[in-house]
């Protein structure tokens, strides 16, 4: 005589359909924890902001990797990057030339931020005319003080011509539209490297912005331009009109994870963040 458990005719279907979910349900985890990843890279300018955006938006998207390159490519390097997909968002810094808005790309505006006249601390003036920068970046004006600074060489920064900080500053100080600046003047060619020279040598003046003047934690001090001073509120109200507009560029129309993060920036926990770190957020 047989011993043993019996077997019913369902055992076998059973175990099946319990092994089928099982399988099911690890695909689903597997599914349910995959990484997405976003690279970005672009204007130097944008490099400090777009990080602290990043690590916002990761905190709450955990299975999402937003790599910021931390190395300036400018923007025009971000422009192309984005449109020859060798990133998913490019960084830029100012608006989209018109030859660029031929390469199938979008770029959405999401803060506006003062470029500034920025001197190291050791140089204790707060506010400089129009003429006296043009008289500076002429050559015209070597010391200190002849601006109302101690009796020291001027140490003339400056950025290179296709720069969209140097773009904005010729368009915004009328004399400095056809300025002609003296070989004395270092050709700073990225934006970290002018605010690493800026607050480590004493007696320089170079453009920069506000952003950057606030991670300084006063080492670098924004200037007034014509008695207007470079703030987030002057800059809303159109007083301040010497700006860079900070842009996100992708390729075609934003989508998957690139559009969730964009959205993410574009809403009001962006805009906090961006409002912290003394820029105006474009809605």
């Amino acid at each position: 005589m047989k011993t043993g458990v019996s077997r019913t005719p369902y055992e076998g279907l059973t175990k099946k359909i319990a092994l089928g979910m099982i399988a099911a349900l690890v695909m689903f985890t597997g599914s349910a924890f995959a990484e997405e990843k976003i690279r970005i890279a672009g204007a130097g300018g944008m490099i400090s902001l777009g990080t602290e955006l990043a690590k916002a938006f990761m905190a709450e998207h955990k299975n999402t990797v937003i790599e910021v390159n931390q190395k300036s490519i400018e923007t025009r390097g971000g422009i192309m990057s984005a449109a020859e997909g060798k990133v998913d968002i490019g960084m830029a810094s100012r608006p989209l030339k018109e030859e660029e808005k031929k390469l199938g790309i979008t770029a959405i505006e999401i803060a506006r931020v003062a470029n500034v006249l920025g001197v190291n601390k050791s140089v204790p003036i707060v506010d400089i005319s129009s003429e006296n920068v043009c008289k500076i970046y002429s050559g015209k004006t070597v010391k200190w003080s002849e601006v109302g600074g101690p009796a020291e060489p001027i140490l003339l920064l400056t950025r290179p011509e296709a720069d969209a900080t140097k773009e904005a500053v010729r368009k915004h100080i009328a004399c400095f539209k056809d300025l002609k600046e003296p070989a004395s003047a270092v050709v700073v060619p990225t934006h970290p490297e002018m605010n690493k020279i800026l607050s480590g040598r004493p007696f320089t003046i170079g453009f920069t912005d506000t952003i950057a003047t606030d991670d300084s934690a006063g080492a670098i001090v924004p200037l007034k331009l014509d008695g207007v001073a470079p703030t987030a509120e002057n800059v809303r109200n159109g007083k301040y009109r010497m700006i860079k507009n900070m842009n996100l560029v992708v390729k075609g129309e934003p989508k998957g994870e690139a559009k969730a993060f964009i959205d993410f920036v574009k809403g009001p926990k962006g805009a906090k963040i961006i409002e912290a770190n003394k820029a105006v957020a474009v809605k």
